[in-house]
């Protein structure tokens, strides 16, 4: 799109802060030389949806698929399998796929491709006019449910539905992913624990991980500290970037290197 981009990605095991770090500072930087340009290039932080595949990944592909047909900067479908910038081409086998799984998500729509993309086309002219407003670009009750409607009818009948706005699901997904990222508080490490375990470990104390030295031994003592805050401690990005001072591209990069150093 003219001002931002969407991606529909399948989480494996690494964070995908990690692949977002490399692919936006990766751009910027071959932005940057191409149009010789500095300094940053992306205004704000991308922001993360975690979805339920199993009820929402067909919806996803051709939501995003139809948004430039939607922001008329395509005419019409013909139009949209040209447009370099969209997947949808690439899906109907007019564009080269690129880093598009292409098999994966045509598999959805049957195991031999000329039928498979017959249906895929069929999906999408079914659903270019369903979408009016930013149906999916969120998490929370209202859009998960489908509308402000479907919540009131559930509140009517005295039906409580769990729900965070980080996630696109029903109520048993969102409980089934919170069970696993949100640990009990005795499970957690404190912050003093967190800074006894880098010292044991490491010999560098708290006051010169948080000072801004540049010695190759505290920075791996301070990504050290970034990564079990965050991972064993439960605390922020934003936490983080208030206690050390540093910004939030420093801290994901920290964590990324704390996690290879314990490993």
């Amino acid at each position: 799109m003219p001002n931002h981009f969407h991606l529909l990605i399948l989480r494996g095991t690494r964070q995908l802060s990690e692949l977002m770090r490399r692919l936006m500072t990766g751009y910027a930087v071959s932005f940057n030389t191409k149009h010789r340009r500095s300094g940053h290039l992306f205004q704000n932080r991308y922001k993360a949806i975690l979805c339920d595949a199993e009820e929402y990944l067909l919806e996803l592909v051709a939501y995003i698929h139809l948004n430039p047909l939607r922001a008329r900067l395509v005419g019409d479908l013909a139009g949209l399998e040209k447009y370099k910038w969209c997947g949808h081409g690439a899906l109907t086998g007019r564009q080269e796929a690129g880093f598009l799984e292409r098999e994966y998500v045509l598999s959805h729509f049957g195991q031999k491709e000329k039928s498979a993309v017959l249906k895929y086309a069929a999906f999408i002219e079914e659903r270019r006019g369903k979408y009016k407003g930013k149906e999916y670009s969120g998490g929370g009750l209202v859009k998960s449910l489908g509308g402000v409607g479907n919540v009131a009818g559930l509140r009517g009948r005295g039906v409580k539905e769990i729900s965070d706005d980080r996630i696109l699901g029903d109520g048993d997904f969102v409980s089934s992913i919170l069970k696993i990222v949100e640990k009990p508080e005795e499970e957690r490490m404190t912050k003093q624990e967190v800074i006894s375990e880098v010292k044991r470990i490491t010999g560098i104390s708290y006051a010169k991980l948080a000072s801004r030295s540049r010695e190759r031994g505290i920075v791996k003592g301070r990504a050290m500290y970034c990564y079990l805050r965050k991972e064993r401690g439960g605390a922020s990005g934003t936490e983080l970037m208030k206690e050390l001072g540093l910004s939030s591209g420093t801290i994901s990069y920290l964590v990324h290197q704390g996690r290879e150093v314990r490993q």
